[in-house]
C-alpha cells in the first residue's frame, strides 16, 4: 500500500501537467477522483484497504507514465528549450481549434480553394524547370522568358508564405514543411533572382538547386486526400511513403541472403577446378562482389537461364544453386515483402479513413459551434431555448445559418426541428447543437446499437400498449354480453310483470259487489291459482296462507267490499 506522501506527490504532479498543458482537466479530474474516493472510505476494514490500494495503484500507474518523460533524452529536450516551444504550440494549436475565427482573410487562406491554387502554381513552376533543363540551347528570347516566369513565380511564392505567416503567426515558423518552404524559396528564387541578378552575377551555380522546388509537390498529396476521386491515388503515395521500414528490412535481409550465397557460389563455382577457368564462371563468379551482382540479377528473372545452362553444364550443383537461390529470394522473400506491403496499404487506408472521419468530425463540431452562437443571436426571448416560430425566422432569415446548413448538407429545416425536437415544442440551444452534431456527423455503430436499442423499447411499449387495449377489448365485449343478458331477463321480468298485473286486473270486479263467504272463498282460490304460477313456490304458499287469513277475515265481516275501476283504469294499466 502505497503512502499518503505518494499519493500527493503524484497528485501535485498531475496538476502540474495541468498547467504545462500535457495533461487535460478531464484526465486530471478523474486521476483526482479516485483519490477522493479512497480518501473517504473507511480504511479499518479490509475492504476498504483493498480498494484504496487498487485506487492508489492506478492513480500510481498514471503518475509513473507522466515520470517517464524525465528520460535523459527529454531532459536534454527539455534543457534546450525544445519541450517547453512544443508545449507552447500545443496550447496555441488547442486555443485556435476551439475559437471560432470569422475573418474573411483566415478562411481564404485556410481553404481548399486556396490550396488548390497554389498547387496548380508550383505544378506549373515544375513544369517551367522540365522544359528549362531539357533545353540545350537557349536564345535570348527563351531565356528572357525564363526570367519573366522566375520572377512571377518568386513574387507568387513569396506573396504565399507571407499570408500564411499572417494566418497562423508566430507557430507558423516552428513547422517543419514551413521552414523548409522558407528555405527553398530563399535559395532557388529570391537569392537567385532578386539578389544575384540585379547585381551582376551568374547564378549558375545555384540554379541546378531549383530541382528543389519539385520536391513541394508533396505538399498537393495533402489537398489531394481530401478529394474522394483521387483518394486511390492518396493510398498509393501513403503506400509508397509507408513502406520505407519495410523496404529497409527488405534490403537488409536480402543483402545477408545474397552475400551468404555468393560465398557459396564462389567457393562451389569460382573456386571450382572444372569451372574455375570459364569464362562466364570468371565474368560472374571469380570474387564476392561478383557474385552478388549476378545473384542479384538471377533473383531478378534478367536472363538468369544465360547464366546457369552454361555453367550448370560444367557443374550441376551450380544450377542446383542457382535454383534454390531463386526459390528462396524470389518466391519466398519477395513474395512476403508483397504480402506485408499490401497488409500495411491496408491498414493505411482504413486509419485514413478514420482521420478523414476524425478531421470531418472536427469540421462539424466547428460549424455547429458557430451555428449555435447565432442561435443565441436569433434567441430573441433569452431563455436559451429556441420555439419554432424562432426556430424558422432564424432558418429563413439568416443566410449565415443558411450557408451552414447547406455546408452540413441539411436540406429541409422542419424536418430537423422534428428530428431534435422531443414533442415540447422548444428546443434547449445545446440540445440543439448536440443534436446538429450527430445528425451531420458520421454514423457510427453505437449510434446504430442506440437507436436499435430505443426502437427495441418503443416496440415492447408498443406491444404492452396493444396487450392491454386487447385485455380491455375483452372486457368490454364481456360487459356488454351481461348487459345483453341483464336486458333480456330484465324484459322478461316486466313481461311477467304485466301479465301479472292483466291477471289481477280481470279478478277485480268493476262494479260495489256482496258475495258471500263461500263465494269469497271460491274466487280466492281462483286468484291464487292465477297468481301462483308467477310468485313461485315459496311466495305461492304464502300467498296462500295470506288469501286464507283474508277468506276467514271475510267470513267473519260477512260481506267484502271491491272497489272496481274504470274501463280508462284498465288501458292504462295494460303495458302492452
Amino acid at each position: 500500500m502505497h503512502s499518503h506522501e505518494e499519493i500527493a506527490q503524484a497528485v501535485a504532479e498531475v496538476d502540474l501537467r495541468v498547467k504545462t498543458g500535457w495533461l487535460s482537466k478531464e484526465e486530471a479530474h478523474k486521476l483526482k477522483t479516485l483519490l477522493k474516493m479512497g480518501q473517504t472510505i473507511e480504511r479499518s476494514t479490509d475492504k476498504a484497504s483493498q480498494f484504496w490500494t487498487h485506487n492508489a495503484d492506478v492513480l500510481l500507474k498514471q503518475y509513473l507514465l507522466l515520470r517517464e518523460e524525465n528520460t535523459p533524452w527529454k531532459k536534454f529536450l527539455t534543457a534546450i528549450g525544445y519541450t517547453w516551444l512544443q508545449r507552447q504550440l500545443k496550447e496555441a494549436d488547442a486555443r485556435k481549434n476551439e475559437e471560432v475565427n470569422t475573418s474573411l482573410f483566415v478562411h481564404v487562406v485556410e481553404s481548399d480553394y486556396f490550396e488548390s491554387a497554389m498547387g496548380l502554381v508550383m505544378l506549373a513552376n515544375a513544369i517551367m524547370i522540365g522544359f528549362q533543363v531539357s533545353s540545350t540551347e537557349e536564345d535570348e528570347s527563351s531565356a528572357e522568358l525564363y526570367a519573366i516566369l522566375d520572377f512571377v513565380f518568386t513574387v507568387i511564392f513569396v506573396v504565399e508564405l507571407v499570408l500564411r505567416y499572417c494566418c497562423e503567426g508566430w507557430r507558423w515558423w516552428f513547422r517543419g514543411s514551413n521552414i523548409f518552404d522558407v528555405v527553398v524559396v530563399l535559395a532557388t528564387n529570391v537569392i537567385p533572382v532578386w539578389i544575384l541578378v540585379p547585381l551582376g552575377i551568374d547564378p549558375a551555380l545555384i540554379r541546378p538547386f531549383a530541382v528543389l522546388r519539385l520536391f513541394r509537390l508533396v505538399k498537393l498529396m495533402k489537398l489531394i486526400r481530401k478529394y474522394r476521386s483521387l483518394r486511390t491515388l492518396w493510398n498509393l503515395f501513403q503506400g509508397v511513403l509507408g513502406s520505407g521500414k519495410i523496404l529497409l528490412y527488405t534490403v537488409l535481409v536480402m543483402g545477408t541472403t545474397l552475400f551468404i550465397w555468393s560465398v557459396l557460389a564462389v567457393v562451389l563455382i569460382g573456386q571450382d577446378p572444372r569451372t574455375k577457368d570459364h569464362p562466364d564462371v570468371i565474368l560472374y563468379f571469380s570474387n564476392v562482389p561478383d557474385a552478388v551482382f549476378t545473384l542479384f540479377q538471377i533473383v531478378t528473372l534478367d536472363s538468369w537461364s544465360a547464366i546457369a545452362r552454361p555453367i550448370g553444364a560444367l557443374n550441376p550443383l551450380a544450377a542446383l544453386l542457382i535454383g534454390m537461390n531463386i526459390v528462396i529470394v524470389e518466391i519466398c522473400l519477395l513474395n512476403l515483402v508483397t504480402a506485408t506491403i499490401v497488409n500495411a496499404a491496408f491498414q493505411r487506408q482504413q486509419d485514413d479513413h478514420e482521420m478523414v472521419a476524425q478531421e470531418q468530425k472536427i469540421k462539424s463540431d466547428r460549424l455547429i459551434e458557430e451555428v449555435r452562437t447565432l442561435f443565441m443571436e436569433m434567441d430573441k426571448s433569452g431563455t436559451g431555448s429556441l420555439n419554432y416560430e424562432e426556430y424558422l425566422d432564424a432558418v429563413s432569415e439568416n443566410p449565415q445559418i443558411q450557408t451552414k446548413f447547406t455546408t452540413l448538407e441539411i436540406e429541409d429545416a422542419e424536418e430537423l426541428w422534428e428530428l431534435i425536437d422531443l414533442g415540447t415544442g422548444s428546443i434547449e440551444v445545446d440540445q440543439f447543437a448536440q443534436g446538429l452534431r450527430i445528425i451531420a456527423g458520421e454514423v457510427k455503430a453505437k449510434d446504430l446499437f442506440t437507436i436499435n436499442r430505443r426502437v427495441g423499447n418503443a416496440l415492447r411499449r408498443l406491444q404492452a400498449a396493444v396487450y392491454e387495449m386487447e385485455r380491455q377489448a375483452a372486457v368490454a365485449d364481456q360487459m356488454q354480453e351481461d348487459i345483453h343478458e341483464v336486458t333480456r331477463q330484465l324484459t322478461k321480468s316486466t313481461t311477467n310483470l304485466v301479465n301479472f298485473m292483466r291477471n289481477v286486473h280481470r279478478c277485480i270486479p268493476r262494479g260495489r259487489v256482496l258475495l258471500r263467504p263461500d263465494k269469497a272463498d271460491e274466487k280466492r282460490g281462483e286468484i291464487f291459482e292465477k297468481v301462483k304460477p308467477l310468485l313461485g313456490t315459496n311466495m305461492g304458499e304464502v300467498s296462500r296462507l295470506f288469501f286464507s287469513n283474508r277468506g276467514k277475515r271475510a267470513a267473519q265481516k260477512q260481506h267484502v267490499n271491491l272497489i272496481g275501476t274504470s274501463r280508462k283504469q284498465e288501458n292504462d294499466i295494460d303495458l302492452e
